[in-house]
C-alpha cells in the first residue's frame, strides 16, 4: 500500500510535469503528422506544411496552397491551455480543483484530435480539393511522430489529471503551497 506522504509527493509531481507536457503538445503539433512513401514521398506537419524530398521549398508551397488541413492548431491552442493551467494550479493551491478540470479537458482535446487524425491521416489533413485537383485518390500516410507524440502525451496528461482528482477526491483543499 502506498503511504499518504508518498502520494502527496507524487500529487505535488503533476503541476510541473503537467506543464512541460502541455508545452510539448505546442511542439508536437508543428513537426511531422503524416509521413507517405509513395509517389514523391510527402510529409505533412499537424499545421498544414508539407514537404517533399529533393523539391524546392516554394513549389511545394505553391503546389499546396489551401490544400491542407492544420489539426495541429486546436493541439497548440489545447497545449497553451494544460500549460498555463498547469502553471496556475502550480502556483497556487486554491485554483488547483478547477486547474485540474482545465488541464484534463484540454488533454482530452488534444487527444481527440491526435486519434480522429491517425484513423486516416492523409485524409484528415490534406482538403478533399486536393483529391478533385489530382483525380487521384490521396497518398497511403503513414502517422509521423509528431502525431504519434500527441496522442502519448494526450493519455499523459490525462491520466495525471485523473490521478490528481482520483487522490484529491472528498480531502480538504490545502491553504499552502507546500503540495
Amino acid at each position: 500500500m502506498t503511504s499518504p506522504g508518498r502520494i502527496d509527493r507524487l500529487r505535488g509531481l503533476v503541476w510541473p510535469i503537467a506543464c512541460v507536457a502541455g508545452l510539448l503538445l505546442v511542439a508536437l503539433a508543428q513537426v511531422k503528422w503524416g509521413v507517405s512513401d509513395e509517389g514523391v514521398r510527402p510529409s505533412i506537419t499537424g499545421l498544414g506544411r508539407v514537404s517533399v524530398p529533393g523539391a524546392a521549398a516554394e513549389d511545394v508551397e505553391y503546389f499546396f496552397d489551401g490544400q491542407t488541413r492544420r489539426p495541429g492548431l486546436i493541439v497548440i491552442a489545447a497545449g497553451a491551455v494544460v500549460a498555463i493551467a498547469a502553471a496556475l494550479g502550480w502556483w497556487r493551491a486554491s485554483l488547483r480543483r478547477p486547474a485540474i478540470v482545465v488541464v484534463g479537458v484540454g488533454a482530452a482535446v488534444a487527444l481527440g484530435v491526435a486519434i480522429v487524425t491517425l484513423s486516416d491521416p492523409a485524409g484528415h489533413l490534406f482538403s478533399e480539393r486536393l483529391t478533385e485537383a489530382l483525380d487521384l485518390d490521396l497518398p497511403t500516410m503513414q502517422p509521423g511522430y509528431g502525431l504519434i507524440g500527441t496522442l502519448i502525451v494526450g493519455v499523459l496528461v490525462l491520466a495525471l489529471a485523473v490521478f490528481w482528482a482520483a487522490t484529491s477526491w472528498r480531502r480538504p483543499t490545502r491553504t499552502d503551497e507546500s503540495s
